[in-house]
């Protein structure tokens, strides 16, 4: 941690020199014993305040500067800082000064500076901002160490100790350094008391900067942000990288109100701080999750864990917000648990651990020819047993998995039915459902269309069910998704028609061949006539459009022969069919 220094805080201290008291006189004169300066043994130089976007210049130079260096005085008064990197500025730590200036705080950093000859050379560099009597910065007082002078093992053990325990991108400690001093805490708390506040913070819409930039302008941006959090927090407080775009805080000694007004400062400099990249400038947000760091706190990693779980869910209520960790938060709990399957979803596909059944549809019209079936997707646990989608899926769609799972599918169908050409005929129809993540990911679509570019007398055989809302949540998306598979031959049905209680009139020009009746409305239409009067409504106006439709969840034969009075095309559910193993 750094911060502004004023005149009457330059001191013995400060730079280990000798320096007397009463540097400044006035607003414009600098009253500094210059032969303090010029015989100490580290190099010292005076720049001129940052005006914009222009490098401070130097003023001054001591003879251990023209030692250190190998610059002369006449070719240093008036350069930039600049000349100590190079023309091609391959050490960076010159912009990072100034940028630290221009927030007028304090810069302490190893650097690598370049030498007249062209020689690379490891130092400390320190520079303070010197303030006239009216709090105006006036000069900057720049100190360089030779680090070569202390004894090469010392130095070797102290460069590899920081290497160890900072992030080389932002200079903030990294999660193992980190980690460890949240086990000291936690320590501290057993010993004596007190309480803490841990912080997991994430960048929203980092990705979109990393996507339409490149990565180049995300190590930026994450650089700036480096020296941009620690003056968001106390002196006492413990910032870090964790990895990507995720920080950690912990903030020492704070109740949950203190944490709050913190957390909030750090999410209001985060919100407010503008990057500009090649003409553009972009704006980010940031979700941050908090939990109590208490006796009563297990270990370093379950307060991460439990924090990280946090930051998830105020992302998940709107993101840019703070949400805090309770013990009995429902929705931590179902975060934990979905945060569970996920490394079990993600197992299972490195483990080919993923299975699929058929499940029939039978056809109730004398339209509904041929012999249609339903492609259901089953994760075999460790013991043998299966695992059924209602209780993965929801995670691999919060999570981004489910085009991972939708890709794993379509190929594993797509193989089958290359390799059963019994599958293949005209009559036959392979119902395959897809996510709503899928049919918005232009990589998908491309995976899809490259398959049945290498099979193309599967694509007839193929329908892709999409659910209702994330059609209308995607409606342009969705239906060039669509379009582009049934030019190869595909079918479509929307499913879980009716969920959405949407009206009927983007169906016109949405291209589906099926309409599924959520099943909802038929597991009740023969008891509730609201029910079946909504079946009747979708299969009439479905009818109209040109469309076939399919009844989900006909569970007993009064509602098979209610679908068959209303002129339902299909009917889908386990008194049609249980589903068995593709064999």
């Amino acid at each position: 941690m750094t911060r502004q220094m004023g005149v009457g805080e330059i001191t013995e201290a400060t730079f280990g020199w000798q320096t007397a008291s009463g540097l400044i006189t006035d607003d414009t004169t600098l009253n500094l014993p210059l032969s303090m300066l010029e015989h100490n043994r580290d190099a010292a130089i005076l720049m001129a305040p940052v005006s914009g976007l222009a490098d401070p210049s130097i003023v001054y130079v001591n003879e251990a500067f023209e030692t250190l260096t190998g610059f002369p005085r006449t070719h240093a008064l008036g350069a930039s800082p600049r000349i100590l990197v190079g023309e091609r500025g391959q050490f960076g730590w010159v912009d990072r000064m100034r940028r630290r200036m221009q927030s007028q705080l304090a810069f302490r950093e190893r650097c690598m500076l370049r030498c007249a000859t062209e020689e690379a050379l490891a130092v400390s560099v320190e520079a303070h901002p010197i303030s006239a009597s009216g709090g105006n910065i006036i000069y900057w007082l720049v100190k360089m160490h030779d680090l070569a002078s202390v004894a090469d093992e010392q130095a070797s053990v102290s460069n590899a100790l920081y290497q160890t325990t900072h992030d080389e991108l932002t200079g903030l400690i990294n999660r193992v350094e980190f980690e460890n001093r949240l086990e000291a805490a936690l320590k501290r708390i057993a010993e004596d008391g007190g309480e803490h506040v841990l912080c997991y913070i994430d960048l929203d819409q980092f990705k979109v900067i990393n996507d339409t930039c490149g990565h180049a302008a995300g190590d930026e941006l994450l650089r700036q942000l480096g020296d941009i959090l620690p003056g968001c927090v106390r002196d006492c407080d413990t910032i870090a990288r964790l990895s990507g775009d995720e920080f950690a805080v912990l903030l020492d000694g704070a109740t949950v109100p203190q944490a709050r007004l913190l957390a909030n400062r750090l999410r209001d400099s985060i919100e407010k701080f503008r990057f500009p990249w090649l003409n553009k400038v972009f704006s980010i947000g940031v979700s941050i999750g908090m939990v109590s760091v208490t006796d009563a706190s297990e270990s370093a990693a379950r307060l991460l864990s439990a924090a990280d779980t946090a930051c998830f869910t105020a992302k998940d209520l709107g993101r840019n917000r703070i949400y805090l960790h309770h013990l009995e938060d429902g929705e931590i709990a179902r975060r934990h648990g979905e945060m569970e399957w996920v490394t079990q979803i993600q197992a299972a596909l490195d483990q080919e651990r993923f299975l699929l059944h058929l499940q029939r549809i039978k056809g109730l019209t004398s339209a509904a020819t041929g012999q249609h079936y339903e492609v259901l997707l089953r994760m075999e646990a460790d013991d043998g047993t299966l695992i059924s989608p209602e209780l993965f899926l929801p995670a691999a769609e919060n999570y981004h998995l489910s085009t991972r799972l939708d890709t794993w599918v379509v190929g594993k169908v797509i193989e089958y039915l290359t390799s059963n050409e019994d599958h293949l005929a005209d009559d036959q129809l392979c119902c395959i459902n897809l996510s709503g993540h899928s049919i918005t990911d232009a990589g998908f679509l491309q995976y899809i269309v490259a398959q049945l570019h290498d099979a193309p007398a599967v694509a007839k055989s193929i329908c892709f069910e999409i659910t209702e809302t994330a059609v209308i949540a995607n409606l342009g998306l969705a239906t060039h998704f669509i379009r582009s598979l049934k030019k190869l031959g595909c079918r479509f049905a929307l499913d879980d028609f009716g969920s959405g209680l949407s009206s009927f009139a983007y169906l016109k020009n949405l291209p589906v061949d099926f309409l599924k009746i959520d099943g909802m409305f038929v597991r009740n239409m023969t008891r509730d006539p609201i029910d079946l009067a909504f079946v009747r409504s979708i299969n009439e106006i479905g009818h109209v459009m040109g469309k076939m439709t399919v009844a989900e969840f006909v569970e007993d034969e009064e509602t098979l022969d209610a679908l068959r009075t209303l002129g339902v095309d299909y009917a889908q559910g386990f008194h049609i069919s249980r589903p068995a193993p593709l064999i």
